[in-house]
Formats: C-alpha cells, structure tokens, sequence
C-alpha cells in the first residue's frame, strides 16, 4: 500500500479526531466538570475497594502527630514541631467540631482533601498543560492525572498491586490524613502561577506562587526541594523580576517555619541540628530527622537499590525511567522555561528524596516521599505525543494557550495576606506546650491527651482494681491498650528543651477489645491510663494510639 494510499484513508479519521478536539476545546468548562466529577467517583470506589475500618484507610501513624499539633494550635498551644506548621493549622479549626480525636476527625478531612483539594489540583494541571499546548493537551493531561494512578495497577506484579492501591493510591487521591496531599497540590498550584508568571509583567502570579510554594514547604520543610524547577524556569526565561518577587514571598512562611521550629524544639533544626540531637538525648528515641542533609539527602546505594526495586516490582523500569526525559524533549519543543519547570521539579523530588536511607519502593514508603513530584513526571509523559513528526504543525492553533484571566490586586493581597501575615501572627502568639496535661508521646507518636473522648472509672472489687472506661469513638472500631505506673513514681518523662516532650512510662498491662479490666496484682500508689487505639485492618495486634485518657489513681 502506498503512502498517499494510506494517507487518503486515514485522512477521514484524523479530520473526525480533529473535530472532535475542536468540540471538546469549545467546551472546555463542561469536560473538566465531567472529569472532576469521574475523579470523586473513582476515588469513592476507591475507598471501598482497599481494606479499610469505617472512615480509616492505611495511615502509617505520623497523622496522628499532624492532628494532634492541629488540635493543640487550634488552642493557642505549639506542640514538640518535628511536624511543619501549615498542615497543623489548617486542620486547626476542624478540631473545635470534633475534638482532639483524629479519627472522629476524618470525615471533615476527606471530604476537604476529595472534594476541595483533589479538583484544584486536576484544575491546575489542566493550566499547566494548556499553557504549554492548548486546552486539548490540559484536559487530556487532566484525565491522565485522574485515571493514570489506577490505570497503572495491574503493570505491577501480582504481590505488589495490593500495597499499591492499598498504601499508595489512598495517599494520592486523599484518603489519609497525612500532609503528603496537600502538599502535592499547593506544589502543583505554585508550579501552575510559576507558568504563568513567566509572561511580560505577570507580577501578581510571581508573588501568588511564591507564597504558595512557601506554604507548602511550611507543610513539609522537605517541599523547599520544589524550588529548584522554578528557579530553573525563571533563569531559563530570563524573568528576573517575577523571580525575585517569587523568592521574597517566600520569606514570611520561612520565618514562621523558623519561629515554629525555635520554640517547638528550642532549636531551629537546619542550622542547629547538634543542639536539637544535644537536647533530644533527655528523651530517649527521639527521631529528630530534621538537620538539612537528613531531609535532602543523596545516597547513590539507596538510589541504586530503588531503582533495582522498580525493575523488580515494575512492567518496565526503563520505560518509566525514560519516558519523562522524552515528555520534556516534547515541552521544549514548545517552551524551553517549562521544561525547565518541570523537568527540575520532578528530579529534586525523585532523585534527592527517593536517595533517602528510609524511601524504599518495596515497602511502599518512596511513593509517599517523591509524591510532590509525581505531577511533574505524569504532566511530562502525558506530553509524549508532541513528538509525534508533524503533529504539531497539523494541530496549528489549536496548540495555542487559552488567554489566561490575571488575579485582581485586592484578590492577591488577600490571599497574601492570609497565607503569609495570618500564619506568622498564630504561631508568634501561640504558647508552647507545658507539661503533660494537653500531649503525650507514645511510641514515639505525639498523643492527646483528652477525658472527652475517653473517661477512666476505677474501683476496688475483690479481685483488685477494676477499671471501666468511656469511647465517643464512632469513625472506626477501636481496641484498647491498658497503662499502669511502676508504683507511686511519675508516669512520664518530660524534655523541657522548647514545648515540653513529656514521654509515656507506663507499663502496659493489655489489650483489648471490652471496656472493662481487672488489675489482679495491683501496685501501691499506682495510676492508670487508658489509650484508644485503631488501624485500617482492625488488628489489634497493629495500629498505634490516637487518644490517651487522664491519668486516675488506683481506689483506696
């Protein structure tokens, strides 16, 4: 068959595809509703899918110290920061509905994270992909984005795709409370007004997405590695001053990460790492994991034995490796800053964090600590068919970029000022935690401390001390863990470097289901606790504490 042959038969198909971009280029507002809404409808069918116990999906045990630092700044308390600050006071207020339960407060947080964040963020790589070659490439983009995560499942191997879409996929749609989504959008929001800002005068966008990237950071100071494709951006393209408008905007979250950090830990971690490692040898465990090299570390033989990983678990590691690199030959060849952008954007988070000693892709963990990155890796893959020979200049204006609608100067200083001047103003004039009556660590795991939630009754029956306790729980089935004192000696130990860390010393006695236990050989002068417990597999054999009751003496 002939080349013009074969080019005269497919003629009728490329001019239905090409109508076909043009209705859905015309209906833009209508495409983008439908694909948001098939996103909250893939990840509902999502949630039921994975194990789950209520509203508790896998978690890993680190969101129950986010909510707790919630919970105390929500009253005017800064707790121990190993945590950043922004993700802490943005579930602050939800905590006055449902109290310093983080469990009870999981309804409020999905429905934030699915319903709100999830669509800003399939918005943003729309703009994103559309700045750089129309709206057709920033819906398809915005359909890759919502479908790839899952689509990808079955090119795991069998024993893999269950911790992919138990432990991975519910992180990446939002179904935990850890700080990893969030962050992943306000990442991709900045990166979003990074593109636009690169336009002549573009100023209002420069300062936007500079306090968002410190925001973002101020969620999780490991964010601060996103700079790197921004700087990139702006070099390439030669913006100096929408550069340097974005470096100033993010002074005010890198001060209130700093004030945060100084008080919580009486330190600031990246440039006094050895007092904090001084300091936390008061406390034993500590897991300061906060100086500069440990959060952007480079380890060649963690980096190596990920990528070994990969090709162990994966369809194709190359391909997964490659494909990027040809997405951002395919972006350059429409505009060499957003290349940059992106290309720099995914490498700081897959090279510097997935070379971290504790990112490792067979339990899963690297996943959650490259995810700021991995919109930059989908939105240069989903760029691939620019390379098609001369489709570009087939698709003509159709790759032109939208006219984008600037911000109004009111809207900015707003959005400023609630992003950078109302953040530094709580953190300076919150207290930090004093003693053990509002948190508690357990098992290295920041606790609180709430009679709500739990209530402890003890009373002396024949065979010892028999202690009954209350469970506003209703999320998700818990179990019980029983604490006693040693005797009549305190029943913690507290590091007053900072906010105090006051560590639980009680022996625990047992777990169980029931609410109700009977110390059959009871210490004299000793002091009970009760901690509320939960995991994503109801096993009481996992899962860690997300509630600890008062203390209450042994009855006379």
């Amino acid at each position: 068959m002939s080349d013009t042959t074969l080019s005269a038969r497919l003629r009728p198909a490329v001019g239905a595809l090409g109508r076909g971009a043009d209705a859905l280029a015309t209906n833009v507002r209508l495409v983008l509703a439908a694909i948001i809404a098939g996103q909250v409808l893939l990840t509902v069918a999502l949630f039921f899918s994975v194990e789950h116990n209520g509203w508790l999906t896998y978690q890993g045990g680190d969101q129950i110290w986010l909510l707790t630092s919630g919970w105390l700044l929500g009253q005017g308390t800064i707790p121990y920061a190993l945590v950043g600050w922004a993700w802490p006071l943005a579930v602050a207020p939800l905590s006055w509905v449902t109290g310093a339960s983080s469990v009870q407060m999981l309804p409020l947080t999905t429905a934030l994270q699915v319903l709100v964040l999830g669509p800003i963020a399939t918005l943003a790589v729309y703009d994103i992909a559309a700045r750089v070659a129309g709206r057709v490439a920033g819906l398809w983009s915005a359909a890759a984005f919502v479908v790839v995560p899952v689509a990808v499942t079955p090119l795991f191997v069998d024993r893999y795709q269950e911790r992919w879409t138990d432990q991975v996929l519910v992180q990446f749609y939002g179904l935990t409370q850890l700080a990893d989504f969030p962050s992943t959008v306000l990442v991709l929001v900045s990166a979003a007004l990074v593109l636009r800002s690169l336009d002549e005068g573009a100023l209002r966008e420069a300062a936007l997405a500079g306090s968002l990237a410190g925001l973002a950071a101020g969620m999780k100071p490991a964010n601060y590695l996103f700079l790197l494709g921004p700087a990139l951006a702006y070099l390439v393209a030669r913006r100096w001053t929408a550069g340097a408008l974005f470096a100033v905007m993010l002074a005010p979250a890198t001060l209130t990460l700093a004030i945060w950090k100084e008080r919580g830990l009486g330190t600031i971690p990246a440039i006094g790492a050895g007092a904090a490692h001084v300091a936390a040898s008061a406390v034993p465990s500590l897991p300061i994991g906060d100086s500069f090299f440990d959060r952007f570390p480079l380890e060649l033989d963690d980096w190596q034995r990920n990528m070994s990983n990969l090709r162990e678990f994966f369809w194709s590691a190359r391909l997964a490796q490659w494909a990027p690199i040809a997405g951002a030959i395919a972006v350059a060849r429409r505009s060499i800053p957003a290349s940059a952008l992106l290309l720099g954007w995914m490498l700081a988070y897959v090279v510097v964090k997935g070379s971290s000693n504790v990112a490792s892709i067979e339990n899963g963990s690297f996943w959650r600590l490259v995810m700021p990155g991995l919109p930059a890796y989908l939105l240069l893959v989903a760029a691939i068919p620019l390379l098609v020979p001369t489709l570009p200049r087939r698709l003509g204006r159709r790759l032109d970029p939208p006219r984008a609608r600037r911000p109004g100067r009111r809207l900015v200083a707003v959005v400023i000022t609630v992003l950078a001047v109302v953040p530094f103003g709580v953190v300076l004039a919150a207290t930090p935690q004093s003693g053990s009556d509002e948190a508690i660590d357990v098992g290295n795991i920041l606790v609180p401390v709430d009679g709500d939630t739990v209530a402890v009754r003890v009373e002396r029956v024949p065979e010892g001390q028999r202690l009954t306790w209350s469970d506003a729980t209703t999320r998700a089935s818990t179990f019980y863990k029983v604490y006693r004192t040693a005797g009549a000696g305190p029943d913690v130990a507290c590091d007053t470097t900072g906010a105090d860390r006051c560590e639980l010393v009680m022996d625990e006695l047992a777990t169980t289901r029931v609410r109700s236990f009977v110390d059959t050989a009871p210490v004299p002068g000793t002091t009970y606790r009760i901690g509320v417990a939960a995991n994503w597999i109801d096993d009481t054999g996992e899962g860690d504490v997300f509630v600890l009751s008062p203390p209450v003496a042994a009855a006379p």
